[in-house]
């Protein structure tokens, strides 16, 4: 689109002349077609007047002269005494012939010929004198009216278009404008009237809109920056306290509990970084999707305490992404601590097939009625049993949208829930190549 705008981006002088050279096509066309019909129309109608004319003074006194003005000769053929008619005329029948030659005549002429009491009547119209009253009746009356017209409406249009480019051109700076670079700048100079108090409107909402945006950006770096720093100390306590000799069982596994705490919230943390962001920073290389999946399974075996269930990891064929690492190590671990907490026993499933990454359980399902709704904050499916807030969906959701991933869960038919991540075929196929 946005090349279609710079190949169309004419200078003011140029779209007038162009507007001009349409408004004098269609005054022309208009004019000629007009001309057409009106030839055939007055011409016909002049002579089927005249023709009945004649035919009722006939009827009334048979020596009625027959016409012959400048304009117009006539011609009776009687049944018994055929008149003396040119040849060009002399096979014709009833009705009009617009254009017949005669050898004595530069021009073609209209011939009209009628049929009255076993008569046959001919009427010869100069068309020399045709288009001189078509122009004196009909075209020049209809080329002012046209004029007018198309000149009334290329003004109105003018009009119009003062009011509606600057609104145009408010609209496209503000579509190309970088929520990243400068505050919006509108061309205020070129504007006037309600458009000026339009601009003026958007140049304050915008710049409200800027400072809300960067004190939501530094709030976020500042509460990263504030959270990362105690979870660091948090961790650091916890490792030296595994270290610590006697340390109960139960102890070892508090310990193991504020660990995974630490890395859960720091995780979170990044996740919150990157959903601030609104355009998704993509790697430059590309990130092996089995990698993430092993390495996410190894964490969940670590604090698997389940002797009923079994975790399986299925590398069908390689797969390749652009989306940063962290970022796919955030997705997959929700989703596959997701699964752990609601399985019981049976097996949690992690498969890359080469085009999608499938996380499957055999835990309890989703109710039918929340499945439309499973990804919106706040909305667990799975019953409430186990702790937490329901968010993990919705910030898997955000990262999928923001990174360009499509994913799908649904119920499966042998129990459990199937979850289904797929990118744009390009970058795996590119990195197939």
């Amino acid at each position: 689109m946005k090349r279609l705008l710079k190949v169309f981006d004419f200078s003011v002088v140029q779209r007038w002349f162009i507007q001009a050279l349409f408004i004098v096509f269609a005054v022309l066309l208009s004019i000629f077609t007009v001309t057409l019909i009106l030839e055939k129309s007055l011409v016909k109608q002049a002579l089927e007047l005249e023709a009945e004319a004649f035919i009722e003074s006939y009827r009334l006194d048979e020596n009625f002269p027959l016409p012959r003005t400048r304009n117009l000769i006539g011609y009776l053929s009687l049944p018994g005494n055929p008149a003396q008619l040119p040849d060009e005329i002399a096979d014709l029948y009833p009705g009009l012939y617009p254009e017949i030659a005669f050898e004595q005549r530069e021009l073609p002429v209209p011939v009209f010929v009628k049929d009255f009491d076993g008569n046959r009547l001919y009427l010869v119209f100069e068309g020399a004198n045709v288009d001189r009253l078509v122009g004196i009746f009909g075209l020049v009356p209809l080329s002012v009216l046209l004029i007018i017209i198309y000149t009334s409406s290329w003004i109105a249009y003018r009009i119009t278009w003062r009011a509606v480019s600057p609104i145009l051109s408010i609209a496209k700076n503000i579509r190309e404008s970088d929520p990243d670079g400068p505050s919006l700048s509108l061309p205020m100079g070129r504007l006037s009237g309600e458009t000026r108090e339009l601009a003026l409107a958007l140049e304050d909402y915008a710049e409200r809109i800027d400072n809300f945006v960067e004190r939501e950006r530094q709030f976020t770096a500042d509460v990263s920056h504030e959270l990362r720093t105690p979870m660091t100390i948090i961790d650091g306590a916890a490792q030296f306290l595994a270290t610590e000799n006697g340390l109960s069982l139960k102890g070892a596994e508090r310990v193991q509990m504020i660990r995974r705490a630490c890395s859960d919230v720091n995780e979170m943390i990044t996740a919150f970084l990157m959903l601030a962001r609104e355009e998704a920073e993509k790697t430059t290389l590309l990130i092996d999707v089995a990698d993430v999946v092993e390495s996410e399974m190894v964490k969940l075996h670590n604090v698997l305490d389940k002797d009923d269930l079994k975790l399986k990891v299925d590398i069908q064929q390689e797969m390749k992404t652009d989306t940063p690492k962290n970022v796919l190590e955030i997705i997959l671990g929700n989703l596959c601590r997701n699964a752990y907490k609601y399985t019981e026993k049976g097996e949690i499933s992690v498969a890359v097939t080469g085009s999608s990454i499938t996380v499957s359980d055999t835990g309890r399902g989703i109710p039918e009625d929340i499945l439309p709704t499973i990804f919106k904050r706040h909305v667990r499916g799975r019953g409430h049993q186990q702790a937490g807030e329901g968010i993990g969906l919705a910030i898997v959701k955000r990262l999928c949208d923001q990174f360009q991933w499509n994913i799908s869960i649904a119920n499966q038919s042998t129990g459990g829930v199937l979850v289904t991540l797929s990118q744009a075929p390009s970058v795996w196929q590119q990195a197939s190549n």
